[in-house]
């Protein structure tokens, strides 16, 4: 067990539970987050479990949104795995993916399990996939035979890469998000080492802390109902109900079973120095397992008197691990259950085959809250899951620790290897009827655990629901540059674990701001191409008219050199003394036209210098070639007469 180590481990405690926790010091419940890179898929025990398709299907229907529907998330479930297994199919399971998803090399129990679920109607089924009620081995995210979450995954390959500009603040705690008087996010303030620091937000502020830490984080910022800001005197920047609609699943460890074959996994038999070489050198054999081998999903009777046989609102997980003789105090420590109840009530079990289930409430009722306790950000929170505080949920996780119970003792499977619940009363219940619906009452108000499936306090809903914190596209309401991305967007937890469903929430919220700076980028682009279109337009309507002015000149120009012009006395030359009889000089009549064709245009040397330079260019060059072509034509009747 990786839970509850203060190096890894944020160690969150929730105020005393009024109905529930009972075998807990001071009925508080221990909920365990991830305080490394990568969360709290560094500490869980490796389920590869997405939740039943009608869990989003409701998200799409809550929201009004269907991008939140099943089918519309499949692309962001298959894009984070890389799927090795027999239920490949390419609908509903990636390939390639940053995730690799396989079975470990040992699955214990997980066949036995499995088959007696087949027993009681409970096909095995893809959980990953369309399923309605049905139990499966469990798929890891693993690795080489080791836990392979989204550090590995993600993170180390985006640190590590050259062109990336990631930049990791280790040891950092986020105190607020600093949002400018126009409502306005723009950068977080936080501690690092001793020092006051502040990170400046070029684009967004995206907060990813959890579903116990970002409605901490977001209320210390002014985002969250104003009556409680305004009671530790945080200024209000939008009146949101941060830290409402907080949900959990609620568990009880159902046990010890005992079995006559050493078929669970025992730490004091199975981790041998040769188990342990094997897992070390090559990554395989029975230290592949986290101990949860197989899981399933069904209704309760309640369920499907509302119609809703086809949406689970139970889960088993079985829990493969045999009672050894530091089980109690590793579960004591990983849970914060009282450490002298486990003992006294595992001790008959201590080195015999036995196993536990986990049953849990899939789709409680129970809606908690999450709540500042001071404006101090190292101050944990004040967290209310309020577990079993109506009839529905306590009914119906009755209802499945008598199913789990069944599952064992009245199937064929179990039975012939005497697969048998406990015999032993819990402590505090031992007055009651063993087995009777009141007993196990006791009993799971007792053993009442954290699954460790936080979801709801920072929902996700339509713009102008008074239920939603972010919009569709994870944006805060009310703040604008600002989102939250993690399993705190949740409007309704999902029937199975988070894990799988948070990374889903990645991906999209991933895609959605690449998305939406593409046509942020795009319209710029295209202000662009119309400013640039515009100013080539007018370009064209400034060439366009030049050349009709240009035209105009030399319609004007041609017109004034075919007019007749007034007769203009000039005197001739004198014919060569020393050929009387040649035709006039070529060159001498060019010059006597030029200039002839000059003044019938009416061209003084003043206006001619008043035109602009590209209309004397033009008069020029259209006198200058038709007095060329008089030259060379005068020439050659003179070359063809002497030739004569």
């Amino acid at each position: 067990m990786m839970l509850n180590y203060p190096e890894i481990d944020w160690k969150h405690k929730t105020v005393p539970q009024k109905h529930s926790c009972f075998g807990l010091p001071n009925n508080k419940s221990h909920w365990s987050q991830g305080k490394g890179l990568g969360g709290t898929s560094n500490i869980n025990f490796l389920i590869q479990s997405r939740g039943h398709p009608k869990d989003f299907d409701n998200w799409a229907n809550l929201t009004g949104d269907t991008s939140w529907s099943y089918e519309n998330l499949l692309p962001y479930f298959r894009m984070s795995e890389d799927y090795h297994g027999p239920w490949d199919n390419a609908r509903t399971h990636g390939k390639g993916g940053p995730i690799r998803v396989a079975l470990p090399e040992y699955t214990g129990m997980a066949d036995v399990y499995v088959k007696a679920a087949g027993e009681l109607g409970y096909p095995r089924q893809d959980l990953n996939g369309y399923y309605t009620e049905g139990f499966d081995t469990i798929f890891y995210p693993i690795k080489n035979g080791r836990r392979f979450g989204v550090y590995g995954a993600y993170i180390e390959s985006a640190i590590k890469r050259p062109d990336t500009k990631l930049t990791v603040r280790r040891f950092a705690h986020a105190k607020k998000v600093l949002i400018n008087e126009l409502g306005v996010a723009y950068g977080i303030e936080y501690d690092w080492h001793g020092a006051q620091m502040v990170a400046y937000s070029a684009k967004e502020v995206i907060i990813s802390a959890g579903a116990m830490m970002s409605p901490q984080l977001l209320m210390l910022s002014g985002i969250g109902p104003k009556e409680h800001l305004e009671f530790y005197g945080i200024p209000v920047v939008s009146d949101r109900p941060v830290g409402k609609n907080l949900q959990d699943h609620i568990s009880a460890y159902l046990g010890p079973f005992f079995v006559d074959q050493p078929i669970s996994f025992s730490i004091e038999r199975d981790v041998t120095s040769i188990n342990v070489a094997n897992f070390a050198a090559q990554g395989t054999g029975v230290l592949t397992t986290s101990g949860t081998q197989a899981m399933g999903f069904f209704s309760s009777t309640h369920a499907k008197e509302r119609g809703e046989g086809d949406w689970p609102d139970i889960q088993f997980i079985l829990a493969g691990v045999a009672i050894g003789k530091n089980f109690a105090t590793d579960f004591a420590r990983g849970f914060g259950v009282k450490k002298k109840l486990l003992e006294k009530y595992w001790d008959h079990a201590v080195g015999t085959d036995s196993f536990l289930q986990i049953v849990s409430l899939g789709r409680p009722k129970a809606r908690g809250d999450i709540k500042l306790q001071s404006i101090d950000p190292y101050t944990p929170a004040l967290i209310d899951p309020k577990y079993l505080d109506n009839k529905h949920d306590l009914d119906i996780l009755v209802e499945a620790v008598k199913k789990g119970v069944e599952l064992v003792e009245e199937t064929k499977t179990f039975k012939r290897i005497n697969g048998r619940f406990t015999d032993q009363a819990w402590p505090g219940c031992e007055h009651l009827p063993f087995k009777s619906d009141a007993y196990y009452e006791c009993y799971v108000t007792h053993f009442s655990v954290t699954l460790h499936h936080i979801v709801g306090s920072c929902s996700m809903g339509a713009v102008n629901s008074p239920d939603a914190v972010v919009d569709t596209q994870l944006r805060v309401i009310g703040v604008d540059r600002l989102r939250v991305i993690d399993a705190s967007v949740m409007p309704v937890v999902v029937v199975g674990n988070t894990n799988v469903p948070t990374i889903m929430i990645g991906e999209k919220g991933a895609d959605m701001i690449l998305k939406d700076y593409e046509e942020e980028r795009l319209a710029i682009e295209e202000a662009r191409r119309q400013v640039e279109e515009e100013a080539r337009r007018k370009a064209a309507e400034e060439e366009a008219k030049k050349v009709a002015a240009q035209a105009q000149l030399e319609q004007e120009l041609l017109k004034r050199s075919t007019t007749p012009s007034p007769p203009t006395e000039v005197t001739q030359p004198p014919d060569d003394p020393d050929d009387p009889d040649d035709p006039e000089d070529p060159e001498d009549t060019d010059r006597t036209l030029l200039t002839a064709e000059i003044l019938g245009m009416n061209v003084t040397s003043k206006s001619f210098y008043s035109l602009s330079i590209e209309e004397q260019d033009k008069m020029f060059l259209s006198i200058y070639s038709a007095s060329q072509t008089r030259y060379y034509n005068s020439v050659g009747r003179n070359f063809t007469g002497k030739l004569l």
